[in-house]
């Protein structure tokens, strides 16, 4: 099927794309440092560094390799009330400072616009209250506010669990079910090789990459060495590919 449809639908990513991911880990490594460092012995500033030591590697069971790192035994339960903390920590997080402009562009074209996002969905909702909260300037804003700049939100997890994460094509499909555009319609915006552009091998649509500054992907190789359409420095650079490829509005009912 031809990928070449006249554009009514942007789709983004959530981490790294509209949001620093890095800034989420960087503000939770040091709420947990605080919390955990009467538990090891340490200073919080101790805990945090060696927390950003053991990340060189991987972000990966970082807890886990922390107690271990300093010979110390931890309980599952234990370990699950800190993955609990550390996911739910009153994190400022705002959206990048090119998202707003690009939405609000988006919005006056009439472009339908969504989100497709791993990871723990509690953690993600918990991301784009915040970003709203400073976005609208509405310190009372939830999650379902979000509506307000997306037209649909797709958290792959809530479909029954870690198998669904991109470059699972059912996040996709569903989404244009729900926006009521043909796949060929919609722009995927991404930033980790690994799995954002894979899609383009199972429906056509076409993707583009960003490449954030402290991205904690930017490293990945490309799966299947599929590629993204666009690469673009800017969210804003989407509006213009928008216009170019004859985007056009198709407010959701």
């Amino acid at each position: 099927m031809s990928n070449d449809g006249m554009i009514k639908a942007v789709i983004f990513d959530l981490d790294d794309t509209l949001m620093s991911e890095y800034e989420f880990v960087k503000s939770g490594y040091h709420y947990m440092s605080e919390r955990l460092a009467s538990r090891l012995s340490h200073t919080p500033e101790e805990v945090e560094a060696r927390l950003w030591e053991l990340s060189r590697e991987t972000y990966s069971r970082a807890f886990n390799r922390l107690f271990d790192s300093y010979g110390e035994k931890y309980s599952e339960e234990e370990l699950q009330e800190l993955i609990i903390a550390y996911r739910d920590h009153p994190a400022d997080m705002s959206f990048y400072g090119d998202a707003p402009e690009t939405l609000r562009a988006l919005k006056e074209r009439g472009i339908l616009t969504g989100i497709i996002s791993d990871g723990d969905p509690k953690r993600q909702k918990n991301k784009l209250k915040s970003a709203v909260r400073i976005m609208d300037g509405d310190p009372e804003a939830s999650f379902e506010d979000a509506h307000r700049w997306f037209d649909e939100i797709i958290l792959t997890d809530e479909f029954g669990g870690t198998k669904y994460r991109k470059p699972d094509p059912r996040g996709f499909k569903e989404i244009a079910e729900r926006l009521g555009v043909n796949p060929s319609e919609m722009i995927y915006v991404g930033d980790n090789p690994a799995k954002d552009f894979h899609i383009a091998a199972d429906l056509p649509v076409r993707t583009a990459r960003i490449i954030r500054e402290n991205g904690i992907y930017h490293n990945r190789e490309y799966l299947d060495d599929i590629h993204e359409t666009w690469r673009i420095e800017s969210l804003k650079d989407i509006v213009s590919i928008v216009d170019e490829h004859g985007g056009s509005g198709l407010h959701k009912s």
